[in-house]
């Protein structure tokens, strides 16, 4: 009887023996695939529903940051009675109403009777605000002033915190929750997976362990055969009593001469295919390189810290010629150098743990110009002990830290405008007191006696309060461009010979270089000269008694297409800190002046940020400092700060 069960097995078709040896092991992965789908569908809707309640909690900060910004924008529309403040006011209502609409869409229950009363706060607090604006434009502004100063939306602003901090709450606590719920759904996926696996694996191997036996015992005798039979000579195969393929096998056998020029003939049509698919993946290669070469990001490759692929879009962040080949080194140079050593060894330590690399750093090109760049590096390949292969993508945030700084800038000048119309009002008065009875005190006094010497101290601190009350107030209120067209050369003159006696008195020169083909210059010709007398006068009091002269060169030099031209101005003077380089535009920052109000560089940045161009300071102590002004050749007439 098992010899008889043994030869119908034998004499089945090899593809009916795993299909009759594979039903067992298959019904066992169906079963597990269903367990295992209805695992993975639980995992997924609690995903799905974490998802959503993270969106939830990210739309209640946003609905509440929209309510803090409807009340500085009110505040700042009260307190200036600038309709320009009413943007934010207006922008944060509009926010408030769309997403208290998508998050009243999103809660049930008992967080959506407490969104439904923060709503009504809102609503409460917005309606107040109407009420209070229209007033304004009405002319009855005292009642908005009363109103900021009793205080009177602070105790809706409280409660609308609170009941967010417990609609806050009550999420975070469904979203932990649900975390625990997605925790036990992976395990309990994870156990099906496994345990269903490891039990199929059994259940295949036994079925393929019958196969092999089936199959390898009748081969193992054939070359056994082979391998008997004297060299040179083609072996006797016997034919054996079977009717499945290893039977057939050794029906055909004797063929085997006809089939190896069939191959042949078949390894040239394999040929000439492959030929043609390498033909398909050179241009597929192409296709991608130039997707990679045109992205409006920079793509490298490293292997190890040596740059080995740079596209076209990294080598014009890092100031070079994207059609040209550079060399890899060359980056390094490029990079600011002040961020180069630690942007060095952040790298390095990341390729000795094999971990990402993300960090922030400036390109210096040769011109002067300046790129932010954000980086981030990532490995793909390396280990057991070879160099890792890192892919990275710098991305150009220039714009976007302009576009904060300026913000910034913004809002301090927002507050300055405000403390300067109070320094202007409260000290102006005093002085001219001052200033007016120490002058009649003054003409009192002989020539010789020494409290006339007093009073004349008295004289120069009150002009010197005086000069620096009407430096704050020049830094902060507007004022509007009025551009002509001018000679950037006849400017820089009229500077010379306002500065000639300081420069006598140092024993200095200036020397002024400008490029033949450089036009004329379109913008307000006062503020200009403002700028240069103030950036020239700098660089007199930085520079030592018969030291180096003070350059002053100009160019032609676009941007983003826009014509435009740098002038530059260096000397060979003290230098400032590092430490303090980066602070020199701030307001009431100075380095060095006894006198000075820290405000001269600061309205000089506002007048050529005002034009549209920027400004930029690089120095090194005991060698001198440089000053990069870029200017557009022409413009529209509007407001400027400073």
């Amino acid at each position: 009887m098992r010899q008889h069960v043994a030869r119908l097995f034998n004499n089945l078709p090899i593809h009916r023996k795993l299909l009759l040896a594979s039903i067992i092991p298959l019904v066992a992965l169906i079963v597990l695939s269903v367990m295992t789908y209805e695992s993975v569908q639980k995992v997924s809707q609690d995903e799905e529903q974490l998802d959503s309640l993270y969106l939830t909690q990210k739309n209640a900060a946003e609905y509440m940051r929209l309510v803090v910004d409807l009340e500085t924008g009110f505040r700042g529309y009260v307190l200036t009675d600038q309709y320009r403040y009413l943007r934010p006011f207006r922008v944060a209502q509009e926010g408030i109403e769309a997403i208290g609409r998508d998050l009243a869409g999103r809660v049930s229950g008992e967080q959506s009777d407490r969104f439904r009363d923060i709503q009504t706060l809102v609503v409460q607090l917005v309606t107040e605000k109407e009420s209070l604006i229209r007033a304004i434009k009405e002319g009855h502004k005292q009642d908005a002033f009363h109103y900021i100063e009793e205080g009177r939306g602070r105790e809706l602003m409280v409660e609308i915190r609170r009941q967010m901090g417990i609609f806050d709450h009550f999420e975070q606590k469904s979203v932990t929750e649900k975390l625990a719920q997605l925790t036990q759904d992976r395990t309990s996926t994870l156990f099906v997976v496994l345990g269903g696996g490891v039990f199929t694996f059994g259940l295949m191997v036994g079925a393929l362990y019958l196969i092999a036996r089936s199959i390898a015992a009748p081969l193992l005798s054939l070359a056994t055969t082979v391998a008997s039979s004297p060299e040179g000579l083609v072996p006797a195969i016997p034919v054996l009593a079977r009717r499945d393929e290893i039977g057939d096998l050794t029906r055909v056998m004797h063929d085997m001469s006809t089939q190896i020029r069939g191959h042949f003939d078949e390894m040239e049509k394999s040929e000439a295919a492959l030929r043609q698919l390498n033909e398909h993946l050179a241009t597929s290669e192409a296709k991608y390189r130039g997707l990679v070469d045109h992205a409006p990001f920079g793509i490298f490759t490293t292997k190890g810290m040596q740059i080995t692929f740079s596209n076209r879009y990294n080598q014009e962040l890092a100031g070079f010629d994207p059609d040209a080949p550079v060399d890899p080194d060359a980056f390094r140079e490029r990079i600011h150098p002040e961020d180069r050593e630690r942007v060095i060894s952040e790298f390095a330590e990341s390729v000795r743990r094999g971990e990402p690399c993300e960090t922030v750093f400036r390109f210096l090109h040769q011109d002067g110009v300046v790129r932010k760049v954000l980086s981030r590096r990532l490995p793909i390949a390396g280990g057991d002990g070879l160099q890792p292969v890192y892919v990275g993508f710098n991305v150009d945030i220039t714009a976007l830290e302009d576009l904060q700084a300026r913000l910034s800038r913004a809002e301090h000048l927002a507050t300055l405008g405000q403390v300067a119309a109070g320094i202007a009002h409260e000290l102006r008065n005093p002085l001219v007191g001052i200033g007016s009875t120490a002058s009649l005190l003054r003409d009192d006094f002989a020539g010789d006696d020494p409290r006339r010497a007093d009073i004349d101290v008295i004289l120069k601190e009150a002009k010197r309060l005086d000069r620096i009350v009407n430096q704050i107030v020049e830094y902060a209120r507007p004022r509007d461009l009025a551009p002509v067209r001018f000679s950037l050369a006849d400017v820089i003159d009229e500077v010379v010979k306002t500065l000639d006696v300081q420069l006598q008195a140092k024993h200095l020169r200036i020397q002024v270089s400008l490029s033949p083909i450089i036009g004329p210059l379109h913008a307000d010709r006062d503020q200009v000269k403002q700028v240069l007398l103030n950036v020239i006068h700098n660089a007199i009091d930085a520079s030592p008694m018969e030291g180096a002269p003070i350059d002053v060169t100009a160019f032609e030099l676009s941007r983003q297409e826009r014509p435009g031209m740098v002038v530059q101005i260096k000397d060979a003077g003290v230098g400032i800190a590092p430490e303090a380089l980066s602070r020199v535009f701030e307001p009431f920052f100075t380095t060095g002046k006894r006198h000075g109000t820290g405000l001269g560089l600061a309205i000089c940045r506002n007048i050529v940020e005002g034009h549209g161009g920027d400004m930029h300071m690089t120095s090194e102590v005991a060698k001198g400092t440089t000053v990069r002004i870029w200017l557009p050749l022409s413009q529209e007439s509007h407001r400027v700060k400073g």
